[in-house]
């Protein structure tokens, strides 16, 4: 008897914890059939199941307390779900090569405050954010965002702190980031920083941002700046543009995250209803080195996304790929392996059902 209660009292105060931290459990699956043409070194066509052709699948935990007079903290932790094989997890590119992590996407605690949010740990760059967000649907399939091959605009960093200012005037934000490369004596070596801002203006938004990179013995590495906006139109008409540019500045690679050649990359998309469930829409991409013909990728991506519920969202992509002579990007690259020779295109579609919870 005095166990039961014991056992009652245990899970009576685990759950008035749980609700004052008012911890949760989230995340999404994502499925589809792909087919790939241009795959390998023969061209050939690869048709299978690809996990995450419009958005990465993930678990996480996450949770926050309020802490009053405007203060309050929280936290979050979030693994990849490959649902294809059931693996989680998997190798990340953040900065200090610790190689194959489970929480790879995001691990932070922080605070908020009444001047800001602060958190610290692992977590997207803000550059990474921002070209998802002005990309069409911030897909993986054929998408600006898998585009990372000369820009720095796939990064994840670990060992950084992130802020993210109260709500400004101009409508938007400022954020800052640091990657700290924790090298003994030496500040600046294998650091990674970055600072953006949006803003907006009637129907339309936009963001500035720059970023920059040091590697071994706190040399310049590289550093970049992004411009973008998108605009609403009254027929809910979504169009967005983005403009990246990198120079590199020395062979002095920053943990995984350097860059070995100036570069640029561009997107521009329309998407818009045909329903109040439906939608479609088109986008171009471009990424290159700077005026190297060889070392260039174009792509072109149609989409059509259908609502069945707040939660549930089918879709069904088509891709075009262009790569240069040197080139030999995916149209893919969530666990679909279908890269193709130097110089080879792909053409492609993707169709799908994304869940959330």
């Amino acid at each position: 008897m005095k166990k039961s209660i014991l056992a009652i009292a245990c899970i009576a105060a685990f759950t008035s914890a749980a609700q004052a931290a008012s911890v949760k459990v989230y995340g999404r699956l994502d499925a589809g059939l792909a087919s790939v043409s241009g795959a390998g070194t023969n061209d050939e066509t690869l048709t299978g199941l690809a996990y995450g052709p419009l958005s990465s699948s993930r678990w996480g935990v996450k949770g926050k307390e309020n802490l009053g007079g405007g203060f309050g903290a929280f936290f979050a932790i979030e693994s990849e779900v490959h649902n294809d094989t059931g693996l989680s997890g998997g190798n990340n590119k953040t900065g200090s090569g610790a190689g194959s992590v489970y929480w790879k996407r995001k691990s932070e605690i922080g605070m908020k405050t009444p001047f800001g949010q602060f958190s610290f740990g692992l977590n997207k760059t803000i550059d990474k954010v921002l070209a998802s967000k002005y990309d069409m649907i911030g897909s993986n399939f054929a998408g600006f965002k898998t585009m990372s091959d000369y820009i720095a605009i796939g990064d994840r960093i670990d060992n950084a702190i992130f802020y993210k200012s109260p709500k400004l005037g101009t409508g938007g934000n400022i954020f800052v980031e640091r990657q700290f490369g924790e090298v003994a004596g030496e500040d600046e070596e294998n650091t990674r920083t970055g600072i953006a801002a949006t803003f907006k203006v009637g129907a339309a938004q936009g963001f500035i941002a720059y970023s920059e990179a040091k590697g071994a013995g706190g040399l310049d590495d590289w550093d970049q700046y992004g411009v973008g906006i998108q605009y609403k139109t009254p027929q809910k008409i979504v169009l967005k543009a983005q403009y990246w540019d990198l120079s590199n500045d020395t062979a002095a690679d920053t943990s995984g995250l350097g860059f070995s050649a100036d570069g640029e990359g561009y997107s521009i998309s329309a998407m818009g209803p045909i329903s109040k469930v439906t939608k479609i829409g088109i986008g171009f991409h471009s990424s290159e080195q700077s005026e190297n013909e060889a070392e260039k990728i174009e792509m072109t991506q149609i989409a059509l996304l259908h609502s069945f519920s707040k939660k549930v969202t089918g879709y069904a992509m088509i891709g075009v790929l262009d790569n240069g002579a040197s080139a030999n990007h995916e149209l893919h690259k969530k666990g679909f392996s279908s890269q193709p020779a130097n110089g080879g295109d792909q053409d492609g579609f993707a169709i799908g059902l994304r869940i959330k919870f």
